[in-house]
């Protein structure tokens, strides 16, 4: 398992821009989008936030 930060590249939904959050994938070199749409779900965002769960939405770094 791999730990990735995610930082916003824009606003999405009620996640604004340059939001940083953590996420624990299986998947390298990026996490994949189930791992990220359970963590925005997780962190309390809404649908709207939820839909932007591709790894291309963020600047990932792998931890």
């Amino acid at each position: 398992m791999a730990v990735y930060k995610l930082k916003a590249k824009g606003s999405y939904g009620n996640m604004s821009k340059g939001y940083e959050f953590q996420v624990i994938s299986s998947t390298i070199p990026t996490p994949n989008a189930t791992d990220i749409e359970k963590e925005i779900e997780r962190l309390g965002f809404n649908s709207q936030a939820k839909s932007y769960k591709s790894a291309g939405n963020f600047e990932v770094t792998k931890l």
